[in-house]
């Protein structure tokens, strides 16, 4: 099952931030009762690395607009949290699982090894 990703995003930790910030303003202003109503664009600073790292990664798009270039929120941005969050609980899962299975063959290793032993004694 693939995620929302077709090619993994891998964000450090300011774009991270950056990418956060942007969606929480966004948020701030264009919803109402959890709705949104609309996509906030934001102004391009081709001096901003940040900025430019972002739209390079595909998490911001770059826009022509009449006023200028905008930048807006991909789809990517907006799946990138939820996206990061699944992975996380599918590796704690894994990690559960992990060990369990290892717990699992702990106790059939002592329970061979106990009837081994028994065996043992009444074979002399």
């Amino acid at each position: 099952m693939k995620g929302a990703f077709d090619v993994k995003i891998s964000l450090n930790l300011a774009q991270e931030r950056e990418l956060h910030r942007l969606i929480d303003y966004e948020r701030s202003l264009a919803e109402a009762n959890a709705d949104p109503l609309f996509r906030c664009a934001f102004p391009y600073r081709p001096d901003n690395d940040l900025q430019a790292e972002l739209i390079d990664l595909k998490v911001l798009s770059l826009k022509q607009g009449g006023r200028g270039n905008m930048v807006v929120i991909s789809s990517y941005g907006y799946s990138y949290f939820p996206e990061k969050a699944r992975l996380e609980m599918r590796n704690q899962q894994n990690a559960r699982r992990d060990v369990k299975l290892i717990a699992i063959a702990a106790l059939f290793s002592a329970a061979a090894m106990g009837i081994g032993f028994l065996l043992g004694l009444l074979a002399r």
